[in-house]
């Protein structure tokens, strides 16, 4: 039990260390694929994602409910960060540029920062990086998004203490199935982008695969 409970320590543990700026070296993806093995192609999955409805862009209700059946990258981030976000949102424009035309295949882009990014701030936003009706950017709660992204993705989100910037987030994106089950995490921004940008659409395909 002492050693499940170390294991399991360390794993959230890792989660939590991605805060609002560039990883470090050496950490490629979280909870990726092991390599190599007769279960190679296989995800795990790690924890399902809490219910929860916010707002998208449109000004349209978003449920977890609409994710069910299909895969899902998704990430926390707010349109007035001036450092990692723009760079993780290109990037995530590029796997939504990678999977166009595939319908199985949505992006979920949440706000950190729900009370000044409004549905008309981020349809805005998501212009400016193509977004289609395959990639939502979401709102709402500041209460939901906080318990979402800490209890539901367990993806570290702290409040601004002088009320002046946004809260630190994680930088990582997260790979859901088809079943709404956290399947993998994986570095948006840093020096190990490319390797990881493989591993992430490596495991897009490999969710494709079990879609019925």
């Amino acid at each position: 039990m002492r050693a499940l409970f170390t294991v399991l320590f360390g794993v959230v543990s890792a989660l939590n260390l991605g805060a609002c700026k560039p990883p470090s070296r050496g950490t490629a993806a979280v909870l990726a694929p092991d390599a190599g093995g007769a279960n190679a192609d296989a995800l795990k999955q790690y924890w399902q994602v809490p219910a929860f409805e916010l707002i998208d862009q449109d000004a349209r209700k978003f449920n977890s409910g609409e994710m069910i059946g299909k895969v899902w990258v998704v990430d926390f981030f707010y349109t007035t960060c001036p450092g990692p976000c723009p760079a993780l949102t290109s990037r995530l424009s590029n796997l939504h540029k990678a999977f166009a035309g595939d319908s199985r295949v949505g992006f979920l882009s949440i706000s950190t920062d729900p009370e000044k990014d409004q549905p008309d701030v981020l349809r805005k936003y998501a212009d400016k990086f193509g977004a289609d009706a395959r990639w939502r950017f979401l709102t709402g709660k500041t209460s939901t998004v906080f318990a979402l992204a800490n209890n539901g993705f367990k993806l570290s989100l702290t409040g601004s203490k002088d009320g002046i910037e946004s809260g630190t987030h994680s930088t990582r994106l997260a790979l859901v199935d088809g079943s709404g089950w956290v399947c993998g995490f994986f570095e948006g921004v840093g020096d190990e982008d490319s390797a990881s940008t493989a591993r992430l659409t490596e495991g897009i395909h490999t969710l494709l695969k079990g879609l019925k």
